[in-house]
């Protein structure tokens, strides 16, 4: 149901409760009060002034002259609490005509008076028969048959108001399940304000309070189990969920107190409550986490797919960087969404919540190369220049679609040895080159890997990428960088000014054409470098293939 459709059918629940309310405020006035007030005015009146009305006591007349004395030697005797009993009679058959009679349906309503009036004459000729004892009950009967009667022009609009009570309490049921449905809760908690503690509306607000646990808003789930309590003490499992909820707040208010990162349990409590969810995307465990956000495993359940989501929180920037990092991030959706190569993660959706920024792409599995980026856990020769063709190609793809990654580097390059397939990832400060404009001063991306041209601030193309990969490649097979320094500005002024370090002093075993790779891929001038990505990963190929059945062996 779309949003037309839910005003329409907002608008119909509205027009239909004011109906109701209108009926409500006539019926009140014009019959629900007057007639049991009616009933309950005849019944004193019947108490206090029964002499004043001969007539009620007719039935009693009409008794005596069918039921001539049963024996001669002894009349009748009248208690003198017979007045008291009549009195009791009288105003227990108000009780029952304006409390019990309107919850009864007319049959059942005159089949009961029909069985209490004949349970009075029964009394009152028992007590004659068997006793000789006279109890007036003429005027109870009288006034139960008349009640009954005044009762049965209250009951038809009673039935109706109870009738379109339930109806627009229906409504408002299924009202609230299209608004929960459309991802509102706080509509769909507004729109059971006004119902009663019955099962549908619990029920609906126990749903509400479970999507309010998966979106992470504790609070108001807290809020609307306390509401089903207050109505419910034992309903379901509320008294558990609001007891892990409790622990959760308390544990998340302790790690912030405590300076720590509190992230990962804000998103995904370590407790017994609902998997969270970001959109339409269940949480099921952290992947890792960047400069940006953390990375998370997720799953979409309309379609059974993994998915990778990043996410950028908003709790960690001050406002007045917030709207440029959230620009940045809408940015990487939107130039990785227009890249489809084998070799780069493919984004499928991007959202917004109220504390965080998402992007669902394609998981790849498998670990970062950052992994094999130390001496000790190098990877063949090899396989390195294999990758690293891979990666040249698919940047090849990306800057003829006019985007440039900016942030090459080992941990940005996923590689799955089992496959052997190898992903990129992170196009999270991608630029697109068709855009003039310049962020002079800007320092984006991870600084080892970066080229002078982007620490300058300089427009960036596609031989920043070159150089980053050419970097990364050095790290790959050596465990170190062409440049080192203690600070970001001692970095900085070695790239910028400096000539890198021989990749052969960390791996003297390097062939010369891998060493003449790197060397022209690092090049400070722009233009020494390779061409294009296609051209180095055609150098790549070449070298590989070169030492494909001379695998360097390092002591």
């Amino acid at each position: 149901m779309n949003a037309r459709s839910i005003r329409l059918f907002t608008g119909s629940l509205n027009l239909q409760a004011g109906t109701y309310g209108v009926e409500v405020l006539h019926v009140l006035l014009s019959r629900i009060f007057s007639l049991r007030l009616v009933v309950v005015a005849f019944a004193l009146a019947v108490v206090l002034a029964a002499d004043a009305m001969p007539w009620l006591g007719q039935s009693d007349r009409l008794l005596l002259e069918l039921m001539p004395p049963v024996a001669a030697e002894r009349a009748p005797v009248q208690p003198v609490w017979s007045e008291a009993v009549t009195a009791v009679a009288v105003l227990a058959g108000s009780g029952f005509l304006v409390a019990v009679v309107p919850m009864l349906g007319p049959a059942l309503a005159l089949l009961l008076t029909l069985v209490l009036a004949v349970g009075l004459v029964v009394t009152q000729v028992a007590l004659l028969w068997y006793w000789q004892t006279w109890l007036p009950l003429g005027p109870s009967l009288v006034f139960l048959v008349l009640g009954f009667g005044l009762m049965l022009f209250w009951m038809p609009p009673q039935r109706d108001l109870r009738r379109l009570r339930a109806n627009v309490q229906r409504a408002r049921v299924q009202l609230g399940e299209l608004l929960l449905h459309q991802g509102r809760p706080d509509e769909a908690l507004a729109a059971l304000a006004e119902c009663p503690s019955n099962d549908a509306s619990l029920a609906l607000q126990y749903d509400i309070a479970i999507q309010q646990e998966r979106r992470r808003q504790y609070d108001r789930a807290q809020q609307t189990l306390a509401a089903i309590q207050a109505r419910r003490k034992q309903y379901r499992d509320v008294p558990a969920r609001m007891q892990a909820l409790a622990n959760l707040t308390s544990a998340a208010a302790g790690a912030v107190a405590a300076g720590h990162d509190g992230a990962r349990t804000l998103v995904l409590p370590e407790l017994a409550l609902s998997q969270p969810v970001l959109g339409r995307y269940e949480i099921e465990r952290e992947l890792g986490r960047g400069a940006m956000g953390v990375v998370y495993l997720g799953r979409d359940p309309k379609i059974a797919r993994t998915v990778a989501i990043k996410t950028l929180s908003y709790a960690q920037y001050e406002p007045a960087e917030l709207q440029e990092l959230k620009a940045r991030f809408f940015r990487e959706a939107k130039a990785a969404g227009r890249l489809n190569h084998p070799a780069i993660v493919t984004v499928y959706d991007v959202g917004e919540e109220a504390d965080l920024a998402f992007i669902a792409m394609d998981y790849a599995p498998g670990r970062a190369l950052s992994h094999h980026g130390k001496p000790d856990t190098l990877l063949p020769l090899a396989v390195v220049l294999k990758l690293m063709a891979t990666v040249a190609e698919a940047l090849e793809y990306a800057h003829n679609q006019k985007i440039v990654h900016r942030d090459i580097k080992p941990g940005n390059l996923i590689y799955d040895a089992r496959s052997g397939q190898l992903k990129i990832t992170d196009f999270g400060i991608a630029k697109i080159t068709d855009d003039s404009r310049t962020r002079t001063g800007s320092v984006m991306g991870s600084p080892l890997y970066m080229s002078p041209e982007q620490l300058r601030g300089q427009k960036v193309t596609g031989a920043t990428d070159i150089y980053s990969l050419g970097v990364t490649l050095y790290k790959l097979v050596s465990g170190e960088t062409p440049h080192t320094g203690d600070t970001l500005a001692g970095l900085t002024y070695q790239i910028l000014y400096k000539r890198p370090r021989s990749v052969k002093t960390f791996n003297p075993d390097l062939p010369p054409g891998v060493v003449r790779l790197i060397n022209k891929a690092i090049q400070q001038e722009p233009g020494k470098r390779f061409a294009s990505a296609g051209a180095m990963a055609e150098a790549l190929r070449r070298a590989g293939a070169r030492i494909a059945d001379a695998p360097v062996v390092r002591s």
